[in-house]
């Protein structure tokens, strides 16, 4: 069964997630200010604690429709 349900993520998360170091996942937030040729780092989702979240769903499916991570096989 697959699983639906969104989780609020961190940098350190989304990291995790996809495999890759905080600082990438960093960067590409930096980037997006002013991106305008890319697709910019989906915006946070809100904050807890000072510390800006995300949504899993949102940022895996950003980072598939901007190459950074293949898509899922059906």
């Amino acid at each position: 069964m697959i699983d639906t349900e969104r989780r609020p993520v961190a940098v350190s998360d989304i990291a995790e997630l996809l495999g890759l170091s905080v600082n990438t996942v960093n960067a590409w937030r930096a980037r997006a200010a002013g991106a305008k040729q890319v697709e910019p780092f989906p915006p946070a989702a809100g904050k807890v604690a000072h510390i800006d979240y995300w949504w899993d769903t949102d940022v895996i499916a950003w980072a598939q429709r901007t190459g950074r991570l293949p898509p899922t096989q059906p």
